[in-house]
Parts: C-alpha cells; sequence; structure tokens
C-alpha cells in the first residue's frame, strides 16, 4: 500500500463486506455500531483486517475505534511501525 488514503480505502471495503453495506452506505466518519456493528462484527473486523493487512492490533485500541476513519488510522499506525522495525 502506498499511503494512507489507501488504508483507509481498504479498511472501508472490508468493514462493508462485514457489515453487508456499500462504501455510498457507510460513511468513513459514522458510528459503527449505527449500522448493525457488535460484537461479532467487531470480532470478524479484527480477524479480518489483522490477517488481510498483516499488522497485530491492540485489541482495546481497536475496542475504542468507533468509525472505520479511526480503524484505519489504527492500521495506519501499525503498518507505519512495522515499516520502520525492518
Amino acid at each position: 500500500m502506498s499511503g494512507p488514503v489507501d488504508v483507509e480505502r481498504v479498511v472501508h471495503q472490508i468493514i462493508c463486506d462485514i457489515l453487508g453495506q456499500t462504501p455510498d452506505e457507510l460513511g468513513t466518519e459514522q458510528p459503527l455500531a449505527a449500522h448493525g456493528w457488535d460484537s461479532l462484527a467487531s470480532l470478524e473486523g479484527l480477524a479480518v483486517l489483522e490477517s488481510e493487512l498483516g499488522v497485530t492490533l491492540d485489541l482495546r485500541a481497536f475496542h475504542a475505534a468507533h468509525t472505520v476513519r479511526q480503524m484505519a488510522d489504527l492500521v495506519a499506525g501499525e503498518l507505519t511501525l512495522k515499516a520502520n522495525t525492518r
């Protein structure tokens, strides 16, 4: 991935797939809970994001993210940390 915009796009699509919504239906700043994001969706989201993007996310930080943008920022931070430790 070449930058944060790409990370947000990928995270957005993953979350949309989990919730069964299109990117037009689920904005990046909308609270996920308003779209059916529950504990099962959260666990699936965590597993898919970690697997697809090759990161390990802090569980507390992940659960504190309530929007796609916040999740994308968390993933982007982990990708940056991972790239800087190589």
